[in-house]
């Protein structure tokens, strides 16, 4: 593996250090943390979406106006994203059949690799970053206005009305693609595309914190105590969007306007430059843990889990390493991160 665990120029340090964070947010949930964490951590997926978006400025700008230019990007984002997580499920279900002598229902195999949460779970993710992927540009010839803005509110009423009166959320179907698409590629997408044409992000920051509060105070009245944002996250609801939109905004522009030392931390970066992988292994880790029947205290295995899936990242990278050293395979490099 190239020493690439030092920022490099092309990076941007506060988005490595956001996206350390917003991964780390995701793997504590995963582990048993305390109910007061799960709840304050719940800002991650937002957060990582949209500092996926706000990356794919630079990212689109490589094929936008070029010949077959949007079909290469998709094409292009179709690979980085389902390549490494297909080529995760084969071996992970091959190493839990081996394990487990277990074999699921075909069902739910499909399930795992159309990335819903009906089959495998975790995964689910990777259809959010591909609905992302695929508005980004539409966004682009769009631009950031208050007529697309406008147009956009009125398509999440919609959303929140059809969720209202039940329309289609037991259909799977409907639940993994509208329920999310417009939540995720559609108000986090178009915010963290657009996220540095915001001029007034102290405003979003401030309006989506306010209705965060307010749909907290509502649910409190409403069940007689204090409820999680979990409540409103599959699909995602106004009361969960605004808590990671307003905690995300927070975030970016205190990291943004400060150029903190641990933005450069080889831990920091090489997390942000193989997060997908991290996040990936961290599957198989928290799988063999519980086959283990290791002990639940949730920080020690925070730790572990955590550790693993780096040290397994370390380790294959390591491999790839060897290997490219006799011949060269395009295909790996969806192997490293």
């Amino acid at each position: 593996m190239s020493d690439n665990t030092a920022a490099s120029p092309d990076r941007i340090p506060y988005i490595d250090f956001l996206k350390f964070i917003g991964l780390t947010g995701i793997i504590i949930a995963h582990v048993g943390s305390p109910k007061w964490m799960v709840m304050a951590r719940n800002f991650d997926v937002p957060l990582m979406v949209i500092l996926s978006s706000i990356l794919g400025v630079n990212s689109y700008k490589k094929y936008d106006g070029k010949k077959h230019g949007l079909f290469n990007y998709y094409l292009s984002r179709v690979k980085r994203l389902v390549i490494p997580t297909w080529t995760f499920l084969i071996f992970y279900f091959f190493l839990m059949f081996i394990l487990t002598k277990r074999v699921n229902n075909l069902k739910y195999y499909i399930d795992s690799f159309c990335f819903t949460r009906y089959g495998i779970g975790y995964v689910w993710v990777i259809l959010m970053y591909l609905y992302s992927a695929m508005l980004i540009p539409l966004y682009s010839k769009t631009g950031f206005s208050f007529k697309t803005t406008f147009c956009l509110f009125i398509v999440y009423l919609i959303y929140e009305i059809a969720f209202f009166c039940q329309i289609g959320i037991y259909n799977k179907f409907i639940d993994t693609t509208f329920y999310y698409i417009v939540p995720y590629g559609g108000v986090l997408t178009y915010l963290g595309y657009n996220f540095h044409r915001i001029k007034n992000k102290s405003l979003v920051t401030a309006l989506s914190f306010v209705v965060f509060v307010g749909f907290g105070i509502y649910y409190w009245y409403k069940f007689g105590s204090p409820q999680s944002v979990q409540m409103s996250k599959y699909p995602p609801r106004c009361y969960y969007l605004s808590y990671g939109i307003a905690i995300s905004f927070f975030l970016l522009i205190i990291c943004e306007r400060n150029n903190f030392k641990i933005y450069r931390n080889s831990l920091v970066v090489f997390v942000s430059k193989h997060s997908m992988w991290i996040y990936l292994w961290h599957i198989l880790v928290l799988s063999v843990y519980g086959l283990a029947e290791l002990p639940e205290v949730w920080y020690l295995k925070l730790v572990l889990v955590y550790s693993c899936s780096i040290l397994i990242v370390i380790v294959v990278n390591k491999g790839l390493d060897l290997v490219e050293n006799r011949c060269r395979f395009s295909f790996f490099r969806y192997l490293r991160g």
